[in-house]
């Protein structure tokens, strides 16, 4: 049988000299001495070479998919687009992020919603949403997201729709969640979350305490909201500790050290409580609207501070590579829908209040915005682009973004759509070692 060595095998010499070979498929590492090292480098360039190795190392070899068969690769390829297809097109899980209204009390300057029409949803609305739901007969479960605007200014709406799926549906809610200012979160709010519980919150501030304020005001008087949400967080990490509460804390180039202040702070403020604290990279983008604008950090700066505070233990979260096959959000999954406050439908919430991004209504048996909806969901997919097809980092990717993916092709974008970490600059061999020294089971082959 005709080997080769699988395109997505990296071979890489570590600061501390080790001979790494690393497969992004199996996501799996072999240390080698130096000879072999430099003969599998050989074998990459010609296959021929892979019948020097004796068949016990090319049996260990193959079962690490770093040799493989002629075929193989492509075969990953067909399967890897079949597990990509099967995510986007299953129906067992009905996915919903519902805008009960686009109003909001706070008055932050780069907000989407600026000169939008702050409409909330009324009972004619909820009842067309119930159906909406019934129509999705596959569907076991659901997954709710309440999102705006700012959802609790609409929070009798969500009761309804709550008790309303629980009494007339009876779907279970396999997650449920809310992006919310955290500014209304009341006792009346948190004591009727104890009887229909979320699995998490997320509350953003902008910043250290005199950022924040003179960016997220009250929108009815200018005051500033940091004493109020640092009291409300207080109350829901006490009164709700099985929700894990996520606390974004907005960056820009300007503001880097807001981030480490406040995860110092806060951090030993609420030790041992349900929360998690991390940086949020602020879209700012250029005049044009076409990519980023100097103030914020770019896709690699970014990835560049996720290594860093990661690796300093400042955020739990992994800076080595893990497999991922799914590679989908709500714009490139069927059965996921942002339902607006008309019921409009949209597919991604950075859409959420444009009118041209509808891509149909709650009450219309289709959907009608059928070029937008092909090209989130078909589209935008990795196996349509022939970099993504050829790429080592394919089986480690998450896939970019549908809609970052749809401004490029349409809107004269100009922006980084790889959201591989490992892929911004130098950055794979440090990831690499990292994972090797850290968290790996190491294999050496060095007798």
């Amino acid at each position: 049988m005709e080997y080769k060595i699988s395109k997505y095998v990296y071979l890489f010499v570590s600061s501390e000299n080790k001979n790494l070979v690393y497969c992004s498929r199996s996501n799996d590492f072999i240390e080698l001495n130096s000879d072999l090292f430099e003969h599998i480098k050989k074998c990459k360039e010609n296959n021929l070479l892979i019948n020097d190795i004796n068949n016990e190392l090319i049996e260990l070899l193959k079962s690490y998919k770093i040799i493989v068969t002629i075929e193989e690769d492509e075969n990953f390829l067909l399967e890897h687009q079949f597990l990509t297809d099967q995510h986007t097109y299953s129906k067992s899980v009905l996915g919903l992020i519902i805008v009960p209204t686009l109003g909001c009390n706070f008055d932050c300057p780069y907000c989407f919603e600026n000169s939008k029409k702050n409409g909330s949803m009324n009972d004619e609305t909820i009842n067309k949403l119930l159906s909406f739901i019934k129509m999705h007969k596959d569907a076991k479960k659901l997954d709710i997201v309440w999102y705006g605007g700012e959802p609790l200014l609409a929070f009798n709406i969500i009761k309804k729709i709550l008790l309303k799926i629980h009494s007339d549906i009876k779907l279970p809610i396999k997650s449920h969640s809310i992006i919310t200012n955290g500014y209304y979160f009341t006792p009346k709010v948190v004591d009727f979350f104890k009887e229909y519980p979320l699995n998490s919150i997320q509350i953003t501030l902008d910043g250290n305490k005199d950022r924040h304020d003179s960016i997220r005001k009250q929108k009815k008087n200018g005051h500033g909201t940091y004493e109020r949400l640092i009291q409300n967080i207080d109350y829901i990490l006490k009164e709700l500790p099985d929700v894990q509460v996520h606390l974004r804390v907005n960056i820009e180039k300007k503001n880097i050290q807001d981030f480490f202040d406040l995860k110092n702070d806060l951090g030993n403020k609420w030790k041992e409580k349900n929360i998690i604290i991390y940086p949020g990279f602020l879209r700012i983008d250029n005049e044009n609207k076409t990519n980023l604008s100097c103030d914020a950090l770019s896709r690699w700066e970014v990835d560049d501070f996720l290594f860093d505070i990661s690796k300093n233990k400042l955020l739990d979260s992994p800076i080595y590579p893990i497999l991922n096959c799914t590679k989908n959000c709500c714009a490139t999954k069927t059965y996921s829908y942002i339902i607006g406050p008309e019921g409009e439908i949209y597919k991604c919430w950075n859409d959420v209040s444009n009118k041209e991004k509808i891509v149909g209504y709650i009450d219309q048996k289709k959907l009608n915005n059928t070029s937008l909806l092909h090209n989130y969901i078909v589209g935008s997919k990795w196996y349509y682009n022939k970099e993504c097809r050829k790429c080592f980092f394919l089986p480690i990717c998450n896939g970019n973004c549908a809609w970052y993916w749809y401004r490029n092709k349409f809107e004269n974008g100009k922006y980084n759509l790889c959201s591989c970490m490992q892929k911004a600059p130098k950055m794979l061999d440090k990831c690499l070692e990292y994972y090797y020294n850290n968290q790996y089971n190491k294999q050496s082959l060095n007798n």
